[in-house]
């Protein structure tokens, strides 16, 4: 009798021990989306569940999609189906010098030059890697390990489906001195290919890289090269270099690249211009191209701030081109501020497309507050042209866009306007208004909600040296998020 007693209470004291350092957390994100797509209205219904475990060093979580039916932004039908399955599952543990993760993981090297591997949410673009992660960090030195499988590229070839690139990386990097920091890098990318329209092979890229980062009072210094090749003998190369100087109450900062046959799925390339823009639309990202760019920001008291920005970039032949300036002012009064801007861009691409690009932005800022709720305005007045073998075309895009937050709630509306006709896919016809409207707002302490009603302009949208048409939205968009 006794004996039991005491089993009980032990196992009283253990599962009270366990309860007390086992903790749980997650996200639920709920989307309702109703489509004017195709002038035929449909409804689309999303929920996205995680869920993560942890207890002492260990973390263990999974996220679970599902999709009735899943609503592709860039898709011009609506031919979307239902969708359910794992997006993600992983085992971590974590000490003071210790990182480990099995599973689903994004990974990443120096500025991504190199590797960078993680879910886009615009682009809809998923290269996260299924596998491990070691990470030892101790006080002058750190090593990063990975190793697993990707999902193929089926952009490329649509035979690629349900097939997986392989991937393995070494990276280490030494403080030498308190402000000097070297590394380098090994990446192996056994890449899926489609082979005479039936055979897929492997194509084995191999890449080494180095890189090297300095820091003192007077100026900060990052430096990154990589060379590459693959199994067709294709050598590629690519550096990238800031330096940010301080001098006074001037900021000076400078960049560099110089890409050649490094445009790969897994390699986030800077775009060292300040709009983030690759060379030209129709020209790969890492194919052949150099740049720089200088920004001076001064900051002559609190209440003022200058940018001057300036950016140009080329192929080696120079028949791709890009330059875009970009200027800015902003004035804090005691209870209001402005800012003014104004920005161009142009591209040009004599080597493949025969076209000539050229936008330029002007915009005003206002942020203030009416009965102490914040409110902010935004105006710009966006022009474009452009030149290409179906001639030339050039338009106005005014855009207005006002901000107000009263409580937990906050109110955006957008409004803009075409101008002049265009013969560019993601522009919309002279005369045509995109009015769209999103009331946010928290309720029950952890659950944001956001509805938003009308449309969105679509157009040329950059991301990680990828540019796409970022598609026109016509509809209502519900979003309940919900922490725990």
């Amino acid at each position: 009798m006794k004996k039991t007693f005491l089993l009980i209470i032990l196992l009283s004291l253990s599962a009270n021990l366990l309860y007390s350092e086992l903790s749980f957390s997650g996200l639920n994100e709920f989307k309702y989306i109703y489509s004017n797509k195709d002038n035929e209205g449909k409804s689309y219904f999303s929920d996205e569940f995680q869920i993560q475990t942890q207890f002492r060093s260990f973390r263990t979580g999974i996220k679970f999609d599902l999709y009735k039916p899943r609503f592709d932004k860039f898709a011009l039908t609506s031919t979307e189906e239902d969708e359910n399955y794992i997006d993600e599952y992983y085992l971590q543990y974590e000490s003071d010098h210790w990182f480990v993760q099995a599973g689903t993981y994004e990974a990443v090297i120096g500025s991504g030059m190199v590797l960078h591997n993680f879910y886009d949410d615009d682009f809809e673009s998923d290269s996260r890697l299924i596998g491990g992660y070691v990470n030892p960090v101790y006080d002058r030195w750190q090593v990063q390990l990975f190793a697993g499988l990707m999902e193929s590229d089926i952009s490329i070839h649509p035979d690629l489906e349900d097939e997986y690139d392989q991937l393995g990386a070494f990276d280490v990097d030494f403080n030498i001195i308190d402000n000097l920091t070297i590394g380098g890098s090994y990446v192996l990318h056994k890449e899926n290919e489609v082979i005479n329209s039936d055979e897929i092979k492997f194509n084995n890229r191999t890449v080494y890289a180095g890189k090297l980062n300095f820091s003192s009072s007077l100026f900060d210094l990052h430096t990154e090269y990589a060379t590459s090749k693959d199994d067709e003998d294709v050598t590629g190369s690519a550096i990238y270099s800031n330096i940010t100087s301080y001098i006074g109450k001037f900021t000076l900062i400078g960049a560099y690249k110089n890409y050649e046959n490094f445009d790969v799925r897994i390699s986030d390339l800077p775009m060292v211009n300040h709009a983030g823009q690759i060379l030209e639309h129709s020209w790969d990202p890492g194919k052949d191209e150099e740049g720089l760019m200088g920004e001076i920001r001064f900051l002559p008291n609190y209440e003022n701030e200058f940018v001057l920005n300036y950016a140009e970039g080329w192929n080696s032949n120079f028949m791709v081109r890009l330059s875009n300036f970009y200027s800015e002012f902003k004035h804090d009064f005691e209870v209001w501020s402005f800012k003014a801007e104004f920005e161009s861009l142009e591209q040009l691409n004599k080597e493949d497309a025969n076209r000539w690009y050229k936008e330029i932005t002007p915009a005003l800022t206002f942020d203030f507050l009416v009965k102490d709720n914040p409110v902010l305005i935004k105006a710009e007045y966006q022009y474009k042209e452009e030149d290409k073998i179906t001639g030339n075309h050039s338009h106005f895009e005014p855009r207005l866009q006002t901000d107000i937050a009263i409580g937990s709630y906050s109110l955006s509306v957008t409004v803009e306007n075409q101008i002049g006709d265009s013969d560019s896919p993601e522009d919309g016809d002279d005369g045509e208004y995109w009015i769209g409207g999103e009331l946010a707002t928290t309720i029950f302490n952890n659950t944001d909600v956001r509805l938003f009603y009308g449309k969105e302009k679509g157009g040329i949208v950059c991301s990680n040296g990828v540019c796409k048409n970022q598609a026109e939205f016509d509809g209502v968009r519900l979003t309940v998020t919900t922490t725990f």
